[in-house]
């Protein structure tokens, strides 16, 4: 069923990504990495999914874009507060749901916002879980969420930066997400469960560094960002 939301507020991630917040209609409920489609008035038949980027807790919702200067991109950015949207949804299984062991999120770029919203929602549980993120980017800069992550409210939570372009601010991995990395930051890989959201070539990349680990598709879930590299 179509639903229209009311336009609030644009928040600033990075200089390349943007979160755009709408009010919440009542008894409206999504799970934590699930995704909407959405069409600004502005866009015309313009249709694009967008992942929740904020937990099933708040009383707003929030849809986080890296902007890539499309014309739909531009009708975000187009938005005023008060304007409408209309939206389909919630969608999507990717999710923590049903996980019973520890859990290893592996974002790549704007593949953060999913992970985000299930992390949200795992420290407003107060989960006592061993939780891992690995999260890739180009550099400092592209990190979305970095101080919102920092300061989530899980007892047993660490956070793997991996950049392109290390720099000396922020302990980080060089290169690119890996076998060595993986294995070195996780404990107990044979009973984790691996949750990968990011471009398609990143996923894929992923998914056969966890094979040379030996972890079965079992025990992976992933969350494809069509249309990003």
């Amino acid at each position: 069923m179509a639903l229209q939301l009311n336009f609030i507020e644009r928040i600033t991630r990075t200089p390349k990504a943007n979160s755009y917040r709408f009010s919440r209609p009542i008894d409206f409920s999504f799970q934590a990495g699930q995704y909407m489609l959405l069409w600004p008035e502005a866009s015309g038949s313009l249709v694009h999914p967008l992942s929740f980027s904020d937990g099933p807790q708040e009383d707003f919702l929030e849809f986080t874009k890296r902007m890539t200067g499309s014309a739909y991109c531009q009708s975000l950015e187009s938005l005023r507060p008060g304007d409408q949207i209309t939206a389909k949804g919630p969608l999507g299984s990717f999710s923590a749901e049903g996980i019973a062991g520890q859990i290893v999120c592996i974002a790549g770029g704007i593949g953060i916002t999913p992970i985000r919203s299930i992390l949200a929602e795992l420290a407003h549980q107060h989960d006592r879980r061993a939780i891992t993120l690995i999260y890739g980017n180009a550099d400092e800069e592209d990190i979305a969420f970095e101080q919102e992550l920092a300061a989530l409210n899980l007892l047993n939570f660490q956070i793997v930066h991996v950049l392109q372009k290390p720099i000396s601010r922020l302990q980080a991995h060089a290169g690119f997400i890996n076998a060595e990395i993986i294995r070195a930051e996780v404990q107990q890989l044979e009973s984790s469960t691996f949750l990968i959201s990011g471009p398609p070539v990143m996923v894929k990349a992923v998914e056969s560094q966890l094979a040379t680990l030996g972890i079965s598709q079992e025990q992976i879930r992933t969350d494809r960002f069509l249309g990003y590299s």
